[in-house]
């Protein structure tokens, strides 16, 4: 008789992280598309930097639905990559002190999605 491993459920937050991954694959892929036109050539650079982390913010979530294991280690880097350029922002671009706590809150919820799609539930999906 063959041996059958139940993997588990599909987590609702692996879904939910999929989703804001390419969600914000597309913003990022839209946004490059509009700056091609309105800047000059010194933005090339950070213009390719952009697609390159939209187009693997895309791959990533794509990966995360169909459960790949390199999808969630590539979304983990991703997530932290967001994580420590978010509190930053504000202060680069000049912004009140509400939006640099705004997104002091959306780190701490980055790096609690972090911490829960590296538990032993939700890597026993990635199986």
């Amino acid at each position: 008789m063959p041996i059958t491993f139940r993997v588990g459920y599909r987590s609702p937050l692996v879904s939910t992280v999929a989703w804001l991954l390419m969600s914000l694959g597309l913003f990022g892929l839209g946004l490059t598309g509009y700056l091609l036109g309105h800047t000059s050539g010194f933005a090339a650079a950070g213009q390719a930097l952009l697609l390159l982390a939209s187009a693997a913010s895309i791959a990533a979530g794509q990966g995360l639905f169909r459960r790949l294991e390199w999808a969630r280690r590539l979304s983990l880097g991703l997530l932290a990559l967001i994580l420590f350029a978010l509190p930053v922002l504000p202060w680069v671009a000049g912004s009140p002190v509400m939006l640099g706590l705004a997104c002091l809150a959306a780190s701490a919820a980055l790096l609690w999605s972090l911490r829960e799609l590296n538990t032993m539930l939700v890597r026993q999906e990635f199986a």
